[in-house]
Formats: structure tokens, sequence, C-alpha cells
């Protein structure tokens, strides 16, 4: 579980509103690369009660507009929350190994889902597919505080399941509308929070929240550090209330995530976000922008950048559909 040590929290460059634009606005899809498909389709769907959008394989188009020509062909499946919200995760089968560790490697790292009772979940995760690595546990000292589990999927997935209470979040989040409901927070790890405050916060415009010291065991776990290791953590806001970006510095023995030429990084690969044109983003992208169609571009052009911790997001330009 995480814990705050000495209370200090440090002010960002971007802790305040100010004037920049703010490019991200919902997320659509995060995306995991694993060596089989099947058992990991029939563990979200048995027991976290995701079901079935869509599946297939890869098309040229969508790998042209990731610059993966080698991905094509590739089995997938995407799934989407018993509450039925319109944020999903998609499995894409590769030949890839891990890419979730231990060891952890730079970029993204963990998935957090809202869900209604995370004690009663930890029982029904019991003798199956999904290891429970920490808690169920409240996350601070305090009434109606967030109380969560960390899990490890069929796969190795990093999985964080958290109830939030009314009134509990004290980023105003709302809680679950099934029993295993959408992803709210994706959490990116890198070498250096000064660098990933300056790409969410200066490029994309998210307002970054005071940077704070925490102990993290599953995380020190991975990154095969001693146990009481402080991870300085920030969270990015994306407008609206319902999602959140976490930032965790990582050690210097840490080392960035091998790729092949020509593939997605391994593990959790991508996360898909919504911007209202892609006409304000200024990172280099990895192909120009493409109409690709299917869930849930239905059309709409897609671009790939890369974050400051080898990080790829996609991003999908309108509205949500």
């Amino acid at each position: 579980m995480n814990a705050a040590v000495g209370g200090v929290e440090e002010r960002t460059a971007y802790s305040g509103l100010g004037e920049r634009p703010r490019l991200l606005r919902h997320i659509a899809i995060v995306t995991h690369c694993v060596p089989e498909l099947n058992p990991v389709i029939a563990a979200w769907t048995e027991y976290l009660g995701y079901t079935v959008v869509e599946r297939g394989e890869l098309r040229d188009p969508l790998c042209a507009a990731w610059n993966t020509p080698g991905a094509a062909g590739e089995r997938y499946c995407t799934v989407r929350p018993e509450s039925g919200q319109d944020s999903l995760i998609r499995f894409i089968e590769t030949a890839d190994p891990g890419g979730y560790g231990p060891p952890m490697t730079f970029g993204w790292n963990a998935t957090e889902l809202l869900v209604q009772d995370v004690d009663a979940l930890a029982e029904r995760l019991r003798g199956s597919p999904f290891t429970i690595l920490g808690g169920p546990g409240d996350l601070y000292p305090r009434p109606r505080a967030p109380r969560a589990m960390q899990v490890s999927g069929p796969s190795g997935e990093l999985i964080y399941f958290t109830r939030i209470l009314p009134g509990g979040s004290r980023y105003g989040m709302h809680g679950a509308r099934s029993p295993v409901d959408r992803v709210f927070i994706v959490t990116v790890g890198g070498p250096s929070s000064d660098r990933m405050h300056e790409f969410y916060g200066g490029t994309l415009g998210l307002r970054i929240m005071d940077r704070m010291p925490f102990i993290n065991t599953i995380l020190a776990r991975g990154c095969a550090v001693p146990p009481s290791t402080i991870f300085p953590t920030s969270i990015a806001r994306i407008p609206g209330r319902s999602f959140l970006i976490e930032m965790d510095e990582y050690p210097a023995t840490v080392q960035p995530r091998l790729r092949r030429e020509g593939h997605l990084p391994p593990g959790m690969s991508l996360v898909t976000f919504l911007v209202n044109s892609l006409d304000d983003v200024t990172p280099p992208v990895r192909s120009p922008p493409r109409s690709i169609e299917g869930v849930p571009y239905g059309g709409r052009r897609v671009v790939v950048v890369e974050g400051k911790a080898g990080e790829w997001l996609e991003l999908i330009e309108g509205d949500r559909s």
C-alpha cells in the first residue's frame, strides 16, 4: 500500500491552473500487450465482469498510425466494464515477454479501476488467475478514505482496484457504477518527475498537483529496491474530474523498457486519450494523422506521441462517441 512520509508536499511549476491549453480530455482505452490472449479475456470476463466489444486482428491502417508495421495481424480483444462506461481495455497478443516486471521499467506501469466493494472483490479473486499483491486497505487514515488493493493479472498486468465513497476523494472523483468499473487512473514511472511535469503540465497543459514523497512497497518490490524507498509522486488532473495520471519518479537503477523495432512497447503499452484537435498537438508524432475505423475510433484522426518516460500516448481527435 502507499504511505505518505514526512507530510511534506512540494509545489510544482504547474500546480496552478494558468493559461495553458488543456489537450487531454478523456481516457478512451488502456492497451496491454500479453503473450496469450484467451486466458486474459476469460479471466477479465469471468472475475471482473467485463464484456467483449470488439475482437479481431490489427489492421494495417492502425499499425501505420502507430508506426508499428510488425504488429499487423496480431490478435486483439477490447473489453468494456459492466457499467457500460466508455473507457475500455484492449489486450493485444504479442510475442514479447513481460513488460510488467519485476524488474519494473520506465513507461506506463499500472491501471487503476474503480470498484464498489474492494473487500468483496478480494474474496472473489482468491484462487483465480489474479494474484493479490497488497491490501485491501485504506489509502489515508481518515473517514471515507479511498480503499484499495494491488493485484497482478493473468499476464502480470499491474492493476489497482479502488473504492471511492461520496466525498471521499481529494480530487472530487466519483465512485464505481458496477462491481468492477472503468479505469480512472493510469500510472507512469520515469527517471525524472520534473521532466514528466514539463510534458504533462507544460506541453499538454494539465494541472500538476503538489509532489509528495511516498513509500510504495509494491513499486519497491518491482524496482528491486528496499521497501522503505521513497518515491516522489505527483498527480496530473484531466479536466472533468473523471481521470488522473499518476507520475512516479523511479530509482536510478530502473532501465528503459526494451521494444522490438516495428512493434508496440510490451506490457502496459499505450494509453488512448481524446483531444479536441490534433492541430493543437505540438510534440513530435510517430506518424502523420490518419483516420481509423473501429472501436472507439469511428473514422476519426489518430496520432501517437511519446512522453518523457518513453510512454506512448495515442490521441483521438473529436468528441466521445
